[in-house]
């Protein structure tokens, strides 16, 4: 049977250094999967790329992932997961709960597992069990925001973005402070709107397509600027968040050692990069009046608020348990099905190559006996199948479904490629003794 797989790096596996080696920019990653997998699903954030799929194995799965993004086979094992079947599943519940993000409960990572779906839908390379799984995922989801306390006080990437600013750049309120924001996409509108609301006044938005930037300054009551700016005109800034989609830096060291050269003596200029593959060249930390930041930085800014909050995930995993268990038997249920059919369909095919061989020696037999013989041989197999079948389907969604599943493929050998007919054919016995029967 097709197994579902997740194979990926996330913040557990590897820094951004690492990871963003893994990111894709390129529009639709899945068309690069050669068919290892028939259903698949690619999940992109600033903490995680993974894979999601649906393939013979999970060997399949994992020399996708390291193919599709052109990473070696050996540097992919090296930092990656992979998980199948129920731990697969469990891993995408707890995601998309908030329970495996960098920021614990972080209200973010749902919309991005909805659209991570909805991406797929459109490129057509979804299919049912995918579909089932990642509807049971966001389910949980759903219900780790409504019922517990992690969801009742929600916290992002964007929000641990301007902890930073708060934390490192000293001041008490934003209003103080003047704040560039790069980007224009989702993750900016989330930066650019929680900066708004903590009472930032000296907000600008510059992204290359000035339209994008205008329409982002327009929600949040911002300046709209095209980049790339001047460095001058990045000194005046206090602090820069930089979240953009490129495939390489936007801020190169000689650009942010430019613009510290242009700063008023005293001022320091803080830059934060939430993006994934970086938008800031890392050698910018070095630079004097400089500070820079990253997406992982956001782990170490919210201890005080983690500590408050684990008390609350054991309610939140005991609703991605509950949801878990309903995806199994949704599953088991459908691998029983799977079994039933294959098994019909194999006892069919047998049934068909032994009449093949059995009906030219019946060469006398008029049409209406050559009727009886094939009604006979469908009867007989419907009568060896159907106690079989039935036990299956009292099975379906029970305690040995699972056990059933794996097992009933391999006793019958549904799932092979060898000969339906379990082997050759019987040999006519009187033609190839060496001392025939005489004649009647």
């Amino acid at each position: 049977m097709p197994i579902i797989s997740v194979v990926g790096v996330s913040h557990h596996t590897c820094p951004i250094a690492v990871r963003e080696k893994f990111a894709f920019t390129e529009a639709n990653p899945c068309a690069r999967l050669d068919g290892r997998a028939s259903e698949a699903v690619w999940l992109s954030t600033c903490n995680r790329t993974e894979l999601y799929s649906v393939a013979e194995d999970g060997a399949s799965a994992e020399a996708a992932f390291a193919e599709a993004l052109d990473v070696p086979a050996a540097f992919a094992r090296r930092y990656s997961y992979a998980l199948e079947g129920a731990k697969a599943a469990r891993h995408l519940f707890r995601v998309a709960g908030g329970l495996d993000s960098a920021v614990v409960g972080e209200d973010e990572i749902l919309g991005q597992v909805r659209r991570a779906f909805a991406e797929a839908r459109e490129r057509g390379t979804d299919g049912p069990m995918l579909a089932r799984l990642f509807q049971d995922a966001l389910a949980a989801g759903k219900r780790v925001r409504a019922e517990t306390e992690i969801g009742r006080c929600p916290v992002s990437v964007s929000g641990a973005a301007a902890s930073i600013l708060l934390a490192r750049g000293g001041w008490k309120r934003l209003e103080h402070a003047s704040v560039l924001v790069i980007g224009a996409g989702e993750l900016a509108r989330g930066v650019a709107r929680r900066l708004q609301g903590m009472g930032a006044r000296d907000l600008t938005i510059a992204n290359r397509t000035h339209a994008r930037a205008r329409g982002l300054a327009r929600e949040t009551g911002a300046e709209a600027q095209r980049w790339p700016l001047a460095p001058e005109l990045l000194a005046r800034f206090d602090a820069i968040v930089s979240c953009t989609g490129a495939p390489g830096f936007v801020l190169s060291r000689e650009a942010v050692e430019a613009a510290a050269r242009s700063l008023p003596e005293g001022r320091s200029l803080h830059l934060i990069d939430l993006a994934v593959p970086r938008d800031i060249a890392p050698e910018a930390a070095s630079i004097a009046g400089v500070h820079l930041n990253n997406i992982d930085d956001a782990r170490t800014i919210v201890d005080d608020s983690l500590s408050k909050r684990s008390r609350h995930v054991a309610p939140a995993e005991r609703i991605v348990e509950e949801q878990l268990a309903e995806f199994r038997e949704w599953l088991a249920s459908r691998n029983v099905s799977d079994s039933i059919r294959l098994l019909k369909e194999r006892a069919d095919v047998i049934r068909l190559g032994e009449l093949e061989w059995a009906l030219p020696k019946l060469a006398g037999l008029s049409p209406s006996e050559r009727a009886v013989v094939e009604q006979f041989s469908t009867r007989l197999v419907n009568k060896l199948l159907h106690t079989p079948m039935q036990r299956l389907r009292e099975t379906a969604g029970g305690g040995e479904a699972d056990w059933l599943g794996e097992h009933v493929p391999r006793v019958f050998d549904l799932d092979s490629g060898a000969d339906a007919r379990g082997g050759e054919a019987p040999r006519d016995e009187s033609a190839a003794s060496p001392n025939p029967p005489p004649p009647a």
